[in-house]
Order: C-alpha cells, then structure tokens, then sequence
C-alpha cells in the first residue's frame, strides 16, 4: 500500500459519512479529498450504491419539498 493511502473499507464509510454531510460534492472534489482519480470514486460510488451528483440533487430537492 502506497504511503498516504486510505484503506478502501475505510475510504468508504468516509465518503458516506460525507455524501450525507455535503451531497453536492462533485466527483472531482472527492477525489481530491481522498487523493485518489475520479474513476476510483465513481466505482466506489457505483459499490456503495451511491448515486451520482444530478441524482443526489434530485433527492435532496424532493427530500425538502416533502
């Protein structure tokens, strides 16, 4: 494992925990955070089940209206 690295178990439970905290992240800026390439977001997304950001925003939007 390359130094700096986060654990992939790991790097999952954090971009839940902040998918939930700010849901209009965009996949460039988590993977700036975790220091890893847009595509390894995009098939962590795909693992957890987390939608993409359009989708994100959608449900946020019908979650306020009620």
């Amino acid at each position: 494992m390359a130094p700096g690295r986060i654990l992939k178990k790991v790097r999952h439970n954090m971009l839940v925990d902040l998918l939930n905290e700010k849901p209009f992240l965009t996949d460039e800026e988590l993977a700036s955070c975790f220091g890893v390439s847009i595509q390894t977001i995009r098939l962590d997304r795909l693992e957890l089940g987390i939608p993409e950001l359009r989708e994100r925003t959608k449900l946020v939007a019908q979650e306020a209206r009620g």
